[in-house]
């Protein structure tokens, strides 16, 4: 029997941040946070596009989303004043340290909506969806360094133990 599932399109997971003051979200967004149309992207809500930090996309990236993205008004229309602004700016120095780090730069973006442009920011979130679908697989995240303190016998004096010994202390009697 061939593969159906070889062919079918896959369905990116995309993380987007979305600003209050940008697309309102109501009727687009089920109680699990996922988009209504797009049940792939997880939208989480924030005071101001301003506030999403670059950190914030990179961990969605190296969580295992395929993509993230974030929502704020439109240019020179935010309610925050600078808001959308210092977002741009950040996500493309951001795509530029993507890049150097052999990951691919696209799989960030920023979308700038106003409350009443729904229809087109769900088509804009399926623009980049597909887009994403489009890339090749991401690299798999790197190991995680070990936390500080090794396991005991991972190192250090022979025969060494951190682990707490029972009985009692050296120069003490139990009673």
């Amino acid at each position: 029997m061939p593969d159906l599932t070889a062919s079918a399109p896959r369905r990116p997971r995309v993380v987007g941040f979305l600003c209050d003051w940008a697309v309102s979200s109501e009727g687009l967004v089920r109680e699990d946070g996922t988009m209504r149309d797009l049940p792939n992207v997880t939208l989480i809500k924030i005071p101001c596009s301003g506030f999403v930090r670059p950190s914030w996309l990179e961990f969605a990236l190296r969580s295992g989303a395929d993509g993230a993205f974030v929502c704020g008004c439109p240019l020179g229309d935010c309610f925050n004043r600078l808001g959308n602004n210092l977002i741009a700016d950040r996500v493309v120095q951001m795509r530029r340290r993507l890049e150097r780090q052999k990951f691919q730069p696209d799989r960030v973006a920023t979308i700038f909506y106003g409350l009443h442009d729904g229809p087109e920011f769900v088509a804009a979130v399926r623009a980049f969806c597909e887009r994403i679908a489009q890339l090749p697989a991401p690299p798999p995240a790197p190991a995680r360094r070990p936390a500080a303190g090794a396991p005991a016998g991972a190192g250090g004096a022979e025969g060494a133990s951190r682990e707490p010994q029972a009985g009692p202390a050296p120069g003490r009697e139990e009673p």
